[in-house]
């Protein structure tokens, strides 16, 4: 029994030896979470890969233009010759073996336009998914953030509450001594106990909260749920909106016109499907193709073939082909490309309406936000300083402890209704930020560590 407990414990010793070796501990500024999202996060570097994949469609697409060269070499092993019938005579035509050797060169003159229209719908692809990428990286970096000011959010709720937690426990464990000395009631014992007891549940929902909001910044990171991160930054008021902030809002939806990434996604994209009616359209006109080749065969009744035995066959082929009639399946292709050309048209419309209404609601948020945080901060003043006051009285005799308490209690309150403002704040500004299309001037007009 003694020996199983021993290799237990060795194990169990073994494994935290591991992790702790494997854990690293990650100290972060809002700064690195900027460049760390932008390189590790697997959403932009899946989103990566979708448009470095069509951009080699693009070349592609410019291939069509050159020729194809083949080469081919055939041999053919006539178990039983073909038989002919010639007055009576029976005639066995060609020999057992034919061996060929040939270069073949294909280059289409004209197809109706269709390479160029290809060319010009994968170039337009392209540049939808540029646009489509630096979105993506934009959503990530606001995410990013958000779950970083979040952390420092909770970590200072979580300090708050236990303020609060501490100053509601010691004020009970004092009217306890009181009902136990017959000094206080029974009902301002309940009131203690009711006071302690409240300050638990907004404790337990900050912890929780920092945690899954830590949780969520690794993944958004791309850094081991099992790695410890260390913040560099305190919450506190940022201005990421500089000359942003005086800008009235329809200056700012103008601007957002001209910026927001769905905007070029959603012209480029238009231009796809103007490119695709064009393709479609092609269809209607004639295929002109030049095709020449070179084969030397040699027909020989042994496989023990020589290079005298070759003959040399050169040809030259220029061919047009016109399909008249395909039962309206051309037509019917020309038809849906006007109606996708169509829906583009549509949904470049809605594409703006949908950002002068993000970037209206974003707007009124920061300006929201901004009343909130000045308001809170001089309820804060003022609960600070009747907690002052609460306790030179209690010195002075003049308050009871459960005055004291209360102006305690709001002063915590206060605290995390300010700490709440100042991330409401400072995401109000990157909300903004984002939904301009400024988001990107974050990393760009700073160098940041990546």
């Amino acid at each position: 029994m003694f020996q199983k407990t021993l290799v237990f414990v060795s194990v169990l010793i073994l494994l935290l030896v591991q992790s702790l070796f494997t854990q690293q501990i990650i100290s972060l500024s809002w700064s690195d979470v900027v460049g760390i999202s932008r390189q590790n996060n697997l959403d932009l570097r899946i989103a990566r890969k979708d448009y470095q994949h069509q951009r080699l469609n693009q070349w592609k697409a410019y291939s069509d233009f050159l020729p194809s060269i083949t080469y081919q070499f055939q041999r053919i092993n006539n178990i039983e010759l073909p038989e002919f019938v010639f007055m009576g005579q029976h005639i066995r035509v060609g020999t057992d073996y034919n061996f060929t050797h040939a270069f073949q060169i294909q280059y289409p003159i004209f197809l109706g336009g269709a390479r160029i229209a290809n060319i010009r719908i994968q170039h337009s692809l392209k540049k939808s998914l540029k646009a489509q990428l630096q979105n993506k990286e934009e959503s990530v970096v606001f995410q990013a953030l958000e779950a970083y000011f979040r952390i420092m959010l909770m970590d200072k709720l979580v300090t708050v509450n236990r303020r609060a937690r501490e100053a509601a426990r010691g004020n009970l464990e004092q009217v306890q001594k009181f009902y136990e000395a017959g000094v206080a009631s029974q009902l301002e014992l309940f009131q203690a106990r009711s006071r302690y007891s409240s300050t638990l549940t907004p404790l337990t929902s900050a912890v929780n909260a920092k945690k899954i909001a830590t949780q969520n910044l690794k993944f958004l990171l791309n850094i081991s749920p099992d790695d410890s991160l260390v913040l560099l930054d305190s919450l506190h008021q940022q201005d990421f909106l500089a000359e942003l902030s005086s800008m009235k809002l329809p200056d700012l939806q103008q601007l957002a016109l001209k910026e927001r990434k769905e905007i070029h996604m959603m012209q480029a994209q238009k231009k796809a499907a103007g490119s695709q009616k064009w393709l479609a359209a092609s269809q209607f006109l004639p295929n002109v193709v030049f095709s020449a080749a070179v084969q030397h065969q040699a027909q020989v009744n042994t496989s023990n073939v020589t290079w005298d035995d070759y003959t040399r066959v050169k040809n030259a082929v220029v061919s047009v082909q016109l399909p008249l009639f395909q039962g309206g399946k051309r037509g019917l292709e020309y038809q849906q490309a006007r109606i996708l050309d169509k829906k583009a048209t549509l949904q470049m419309e809605q594409t703006r309406r949908g950002i002068l209404l993000d970037v209206e609601n974003a707007y009124h948020q920061f300006r929201e936000a901004f009343a909130n945080l000045q308001s809170l901060q001089l309820a804060l003043q003022e609960a600070k300083e009747a907690l002052r006051l609460a306790n030179l009285n209690y010195r002075e005799g003049l308050a009871t402890q459960l005055e004291v308490l209360s102006a305690q209690l709001v002063f915590s309150s206060s605290d995390a209704d300010y700490q709440q403002g100042i991330y409401n704040y400072n995401v109000a500004q990157l909300k903004l930020l984002k939904a301009v299309g400024l988001i990107s001037s974050i990393w760009e007009n700073n160098n940041y560590r990546r």
